[in-house]
């Protein structure tokens, strides 16, 4: 049912990139549902977003637990063998109206950063005819 009409999601992602490691997660990972992205820096500093994940059912917790656990790809491994260094971000805070509009907030992240370990179509609400972020 989409309505023809651009929605611009306004976000802000968390204060920091944390490293990806076990004992970062209980402690800097939101026990709620969100976007999350598995991040590397160039010698630069510059980012680049590996993954862009979705946590509809789960905890963004939970969800970077199972991709450590190896019971969700990209697994760490699959991750650690395409960056030394591997951090987790997530959208801290969003103008969303339900849970739903998560998934065009994450299909927006992964039409801008082209993320090499996700695949096929990015999710949508199917709401809006396209969908735009303004990061703060």
């Amino acid at each position: 049912m989409t309505t023809g009409r651009t929605r611009t999601f306004k976000i802000s992602m968390s204060e920091r990139c944390f490293r990806f490691k076990p004992d970062a997660l209980p402690s800097h990972a939101p026990q709620k549902p969100g976007v999350y992205e598995f991040v590397t820096f160039d010698a630069e500093g510059r980012s680049q977003v590996l993954y862009v994940g979705l946590a509809l059912a789960d905890t963004v917790l939970e969800a970077l637990s199972k991709h450590w656990q190896g019971r969700c790809e990209p697994t760490a491994e699959q991750l650690f063998s395409a960056a030394k260094d591997v951090y987790f971000d997530y959208v801290a805070a969003a103008d969303i109206e339900s849970l739903d509009d998560l998934k065009d907030i994450a299909g927006a992240l992964m039409e801008a950063h082209k993320p090499r370990f996700n695949a096929g179509v990015p999710p949508a609400s199917g709401r809006y005819a396209s969908v735009r972020i303004e990061e703060s």
